[in-house]
């Protein structure tokens, strides 16, 4: 039981494509991602490509427990109140 709520809540395509759209829905967040990938390109090509995919996969791992955490916390319901409030509407 308990895999299959990790499965329907941690890796579920559609809470993937839901989450991206809104991420792409949201102002500056086209700017974050580009500055991300511009410090990211400069950072890869001072410590090397093998010690930069370290510290991403490490970072990400860091992160998303604390994603799962908020989420856990009731995202979910913090999504269905953006999309009352109209800040967020499914494409």
């Amino acid at each position: 039981m308990q895999d299959l709520l990790s499965e329907l809540l941690w890796q579920n395509e559609e809470i993937d494509e839901a989450a991206a759209r809104l991420c792409a829905s949201l102002p500056g967040f086209s700017e974050a991602e580009q500055q991300y990938s511009d410090i990211s390109r400069q950072v890869r090509n001072i410590i090397g490509s093998e010690l930069h995919d370290q510290l991403y996969c490490q970072f990400m791992r860091y992160t998303n427990y604390e994603v799962r955490a908020y989420y856990s916390l009731g995202l979910g319901l913090r999504g269905e109140l953006a999309r009352a409030l109209g800040l967020y509407s499914p494409k």
